[in-house]
């Protein structure tokens, strides 16, 4: 009876550690084959990421050396029509001052033909009256040499009577007088003909060296011509209009200052006179800035533009009232090629200001203005890329550097 007892607790006991050997085993197969199937798992993730991000970095690459190569073309290109365009138009710049100096050159030589001419006219007049004036006083000294002093003191002797002796007297201080004036005009004529022969010399001298210098100067022009031709029918079509348009730009600028020249010369039915001081910021609005300073600025293409001939008031938005710098006279106030809807008033003494740019103009032409009138209001015509005031002061048709007249605020 023990005995089968102790067999039914041992049996038992085997089966439960069977039991629990197998539930073990089945776990641990069951967690193996989990951590198996999630290594598995994570290995595909690891191996789709890595396949994609490769792809995409193979992607990038080859895009980025695509564009590097786009960006290294067009780079090359632009700086070969850059380059081919400067070439033109510096080559444009000569040819200006190559004329510029032709015009110079002419006008001298021109001066000079008439100066010659006229001291030539001038010389044989001279020379003329002279000679006559040089016989007569021959003649008088020669007169007076054989006549002797003693022929004076035969005169006065010969008087009757005090008053006629004085007469007499006073008659001959006279003429000794003549005589000295003769001979002071006589002398003074032969250095005036001297004085014209030698400048006849030296303008006849300049003529002739003007006229090698002319000579030259229309060569150098003529080839620096055939060359810029030259250099023209090499460029691409881009590059052709890109020219075109600068140099429609530059006749612009030209067109421009001709006709502010012209206006400089204005002096009006009013009497100006600048007095000094400063004056106001031409826009009455706040939070206004420079955006741009007067003198030389970088541009796109160098050559185009090489001096900012005023100052850019900028951050005040289309219809700012724009107003008189100070006291004046409306010279100008419509269109004006680039620089838009322009007013130029002109404040003595050679001191004209210029608003450019507007979007419409307030003032008329020929109206005085008080300082602080508003004379146009801001906007973006002309050459522009946005709403703002170009602003100039002109001595005597010479643009200077307008914060030497304007504070900015």
């Amino acid at each position: 009876m023990v005995r089968k007892k102790v067999l039914c607790v041992l049996l038992a006991i085997i089966l439960l550690l069977s039991i629990s050997i197998a539930s073990f085993a089945s776990n641990n197969n069951i967690e193996n084959n989990t951590q198996n199937n999630n290594i598995d798992i994570v290995n595909t993730n690891n191996i789709i990421d890595t396949n994609d991000i490769n792809e995409l970095t193979d992607q990038k690459n080859e895009t980025q050396e695509k564009i590097e190569d786009i960006n290294s073309k067009i780079e090359y290109v632009q700086t070969e029509m850059s380059k081919a365009v400067l070439e033109i138009q510096e080559l444009d710049d000569k040819i200006k001052k190559y004329e510029q100096e032709n015009i110079e050159l002419k006008q001298r030589l021109e001066n000079l033909e008439t100066s010659i001419t006229e001291t030539t006219k001038q010389l044989e007049i001279t020379t003329d009256e002279y000679n006559k004036k040089y016989k007569l006083l021959k003649d008088r000294l020669v007169t007076l040499y054989e006549e002797g002093d003693t022929a004076y003191l035969e005169v006065l002797l010969s008087a009757k009577s005090l008053s006629e002796f004085l007469g007499m007297y006073y008659a001959m201080v006279e003429i000794a007088e003549y005589d000295n004036a003769l001979i002071d005009e006589v002398d003074q004529k032969r250095k005036t003909i001297e004085t014209s022969k030698q400048k006849l010399e030296n303008e006849t001298t300049e003529v002739e060296l003007l006229k090698v210098q002319a000579e030259r100067s229309e060569t150098i022009l003529k080839n620096t011509k055939i060359l810029q031709e030259g250099n023209i029918e090499k460029l691409s079509k881009q590059e052709k209009e890109l020219n075109d348009e600068i140099q429609k730009y530059k006749n612009d600028i030209a067109l421009i200052e001709s006709k502010i020249q012209e206006l400089n010369g204005y002096t009006g039915d009013i009497n100006i006179q600048y007095t000094g001081g400063i004056m106001i910021w031409p826009v009455a609005v706040t939070g206004s800035r420079i955006t741009s300073y007067y003198g030389t600025r970088e541009h796109p293409i160098e050559g185009i533009i090489k001096l900012h001939q005023g100052i850019d008031i900028g951050s005040i938005g289309f219809g700012a009232p724009v107003v008189a710098a100070a006291d004046g006279v409306v010279t100008y106030a419509g269109e004006l090629g680039s620089y838009g809807n322009c007013v130029m008033v002109y404040h003595g003494d050679g001191l004209t200001t210029l608003y450019a740019h507007g979007q419409a103009i307030i003032a008329k032409n020929g109206a005085e203005v008080k300082q602080g009138d508003v004379i146009m209001k801001a906007g973006s015509t002309g050459n522009s890329t946005g709403p703002h005031l170009h602003f100039e002061v002109r001595i005597n048709g010479v643009t200077t550097n307008p914060l030497n007249y304007v504070k900015a605020p």
